[in-house]
Formats: C-alpha cells, structure tokens, sequence
C-alpha cells in the first residue's frame, strides 16, 4: 500500500522559488523541471525510504533530483510521507 503524500508550505514555497528561479531563464524549463520534480516525488510514495538519512536527524532523509535535494520524514504511524524541504544540492542544508 502506499504512503500518502504532505508537502508542507515551506516546501511548497522552496518549490515557487526555484521554479521562479528557473522561469526568470526559460519559462518552458521551469515548467518542464517542476512536472519532472512532482513526478519524482511520487516515487516517495511507493518507495519512501529509497532516500539516504541525514546524520544530524535520523528521522529526516533526502532524495536527490539533481540539482535539488529534497528532505522528507516517513510517519510510518500515520502511513505518510511529509516533504519538508526543497534545496539546491549546492546550498547549504537546511535548519530542520
């Protein structure tokens, strides 16, 4: 069965400003590259410790679509996967 889905705002607001970001370039790009993000992140649902742990917080993981690393938690009692944060792989980690 698969884990449902919530994306919190902060990461729904990472989301705008890097496909703003992307969009100041190329319009289509931007478009292209958020379908291609949304799509990946269903896998999470289906498959949601395919991420690696973080260090600093077992319970946090993160999933590459490169150049964007996504940071997520399972809430194995809830059967959910929470989308915490959306971040460009050279930037630093951020506080979660």
């Amino acid at each position: 069965m698969d884990y449902r889905l919530l994306i919190t705002q902060r990461a729904l607001d990472d989301l705008a400003e890097i496909i703003g970001h992307i969009a100041e370039d190329d319009s289509d790009a931007a478009s292209r590259f958020g379908n291609t993000l949304l799509d990946h992140k269903e896998l999470l649902s289906r498959f949601p410790r395919m991420g690696s742990t973080i260090r600093e917080r077992s319970q946090v993981r993160k999933l590459s679509h490169s150049p964007i690393v996504v940071y997520y938690q399972i809430r194995k009692d809830k059967h959910l996967v929470e989308i915490l944060h959306l971040r460009h792989a050279s930037r630093k980690e951020p506080q979660l």
